[in-house]
C-alpha cells in the first residue's frame, strides 16, 4: 500500500495537488452559487405562500452563502498553490 502512496506523491507533488483541489472547490462553489439563484428567484414566485417564500428565500440565501464561500476559499488555495516561492 505504501508502494501506491509513494508513487502517486511521486507523479503528482503537493503544490499540483493543492491547486487541483483550489480549481475543484472553485468549481463546487460556483455551482452552489448559480443554483441558489433560480431558488431565490423562486421567492417572487412564491409570495402568495408566505412559508413557501420564506423557505426559498432562507435556502436561496444559504446556497448564495456557502457558494460564495467555497467559491472563494478554493480561490484562495489556488492562489496560494500558484505563487512563486
Amino acid at each position: 500500500m505504501s508502494e501506491t502512496i509513494d508513487k502517486v506523491s511521486e507523479e503528482h507533488p503537493a503544490k499540483d495537488m493543492r491547486k487541483r483541489d483550489g480549481e475543484t472547490n472553485m468549481a463546487v462553489g460556483l455551482f452552489l452559487f448559480v443554483l441558489g439563484i433560480p431558488v431565490s428567484l423562486g421567492t417572487f414566485g412564491a409570495l402568495d405562500r408566505p412559508h413557501a417564500a420564506f423557505v426559498n428565500a432562507i435556502c436561496g440565501i444559504v446556497l448564495l452563502l456557502i457558494g460564495g464561500g467555497v467559491t472563494l476559499f478554493g480561490w484562495r488555495g489556488f492562489r496560494n498553490a500558484t505563487k512563486n516561492p
